[in-house]
């Protein structure tokens, strides 16, 4: 027969999910790799034991439906996460690095990406903020359901990709949990959300809206801080990072817009003043004064022209003679 083999490792507690033939009779007296039914169905390629076999990790790379699956199943296996399977041989996440391990901004982005995510967080699972808004990643505000829809989440313990309804009611079962502001006026932490369900974006997904997320709000600045690309560098970061708490137009308004007419005229170090009061913690409002003052040394407030005296007025010049 086409795929004959020698015998492998008996199986004799197939892995959850994994689909194969029903249970006959091996050598062994169980459903075993010497099997034939094993071969027809399954194939004959190299596994831990030399053989497509039960000792063979790529089996569990199946989802629990034998079809789809999260990252590493054979539906998703462009993620590149495999499920290997356990001593009770129930398939158990690995988390590949490459797609869970840290997310690398592109470079320009590296300042203001620690920033936020030192100020804002990094959560992969959605939790209420201090407004008691919707909140995921690095300060991602869903304002729907159907905005986390949009979002890739995936169930915790399976990685496989949640659908578009398990997401919404998530979303929904986050917003029902908002505690009683009498009790919790800055709200909870966002730890305290973290069982309210099992789903969980990649760092690779988080990162890759943060960065959309700055790219919108840094489109939008110059409508609102006129030559906003002409800025020094630190300057349209930390405007970015204000953005990113109060949005374009409320960073125009910050500090009663003191702040825009202090980067109107490309007066830094007024505008580093600007951060005392604005909302955020001392370490962010620190931050932010550190790039303004930054700025203001890149680029100097250039003193005022004295506009020339008026002809006749005391202090005047004196008209040249005529011939």
């Amino acid at each position: 027969m086409a795929n004959t083999r020698p015998p492998g490792v008996a199986n004799t507690v197939p892995a959850k999910g994994v689909p194969g033939p029903a249970r006959t009779p091996g050598p062994l007296g169980v459903n075993d790799a010497a099997d034939p039914n094993v071969t027809t169905r399954l194939g004959d390629t190299p596994g831990t034991s030399g053989r497509l076999d039960g000792g063979d990790q790529t089996l569990a790379k199946l989802g629990p439906d034998g079809a789809t699956g999260g990252p590493g199943s054979v539906a998703a296996s462009a993620k590149g996460v495999p499920l290997a399977v356990g001593s009770d041989k129930t398939p158990q996440a690995t988390k590949d690095p490459k797609v869970w391990g840290d997310w690398t901004p592109p470079a320009g982005y590296e300042t203001l990406y620690k920033l936020l995510k030192q100020n804002e967080g990094n959560i992969p699972y959605m939790y209420l903020d201090s407004k008691n808004l919707v909140t995921v990643g690095i300060g991602t505000y869903l304002k729907t359901a159907a905005d986390a829809a949009a979002l890739i989440f995936y169930h915790r313990k399976s990685l496989l990709a949640a659908t578009a309804e398990e997401i919404k009611t998530a979303y929904a079962a986050v917003a029902a949990a908002a505690p009683d502001k009498t009790k919790f006026p800055h709200g909870k932490k966002a730890s305290a959300y973290e069982t309210t369900t099992d789903l969980e974006m990649t760092p690779t997904d988080i990162g890759a809206r943060w960065l959309a997320d700055v790219k919108s709000f840094q489109a939008l600045l110059p409508s609102y801080f006129t030559g906003f690309a002409s800025y020094p560098a630190d300057a349209r970061q930390a405007l970015t990072d204000i953005a990113y708490q109060y949005g374009a137009s409320g960073a125009s308004k910050a500090d009663k817009g003191a702040l825009k007419k202090a980067a109107t005229d490309g007066d830094w170090s007024a505008a580093a003043d600007c951060t005392d009061d604005l909302e955020g913690s001392d370490d962010r409002n620190a931050a932010r004064k550190a790039l303004f003052q930054a700025a203001a040394k890149v680029a100097p407030l250039k003193p005022k022209a004295a506009a020339p005296a008026a002809a006749g007025k005391p202090g005047a010049p004196a008209a040249p003679a005529t011939k």
